[in-house]
């Protein structure tokens, strides 16, 4: 398929698409005789991958390893298990600091509310 195509397809820009063949993140797709390049269904899964992995907090050279495997997967892959173990790992991590956070915010928000019940009824008497 076409460049046009692929970025209909996937909602990538072309100057994104030509960053990921630069470095090597997609597969190098085939030229036509005329020069144009021709994405395969193959490329049309890795970026859908990509978007995936980076939409769940993947940089680009984490999901950079895991491309080959986009298309001849491999069960049990200890390095792609790996790298998701951790992702999740920091994710739980995430979620348990901004709990916190939630938390501490509530206890000012109830401190502060107090404070202001009680300047009020100073006030009013």
């Amino acid at each position: 398929m076409r460049m046009d195509k692929l970025i209909e397809l996937t909602g990538v820009p072309r100057d994104t698409l030509r960053y990921y063949e630069k470095i090597g993140l997609i597969t190098k797709p085939p030229r036509l005789a005329n020069g144009y390049r021709d994405y395969p269904q193959t490329i049309l899964n890795e970026i859908k991958f990509i978007k995936l992995a980076q939409s769940v907090g993947f940089t680009l050279n984490e999901i950079k390893p895991a491309i080959p495997f986009v298309n001849d997967p491999q069960p049990g892959c200890p390095k792609l298990h790996a790298a998701i173990t951790e992702k999740i790992d920091a994710i739980d991590a995430r979620i348990a600091e901004l709990q916190s956070a939630k938390e501490k915010l509530g206890r000012q928000l109830a401190r502060n509310k107090l404070l202001v019940e009680a300047n009020q009824f100073e006030l009013s008497e």
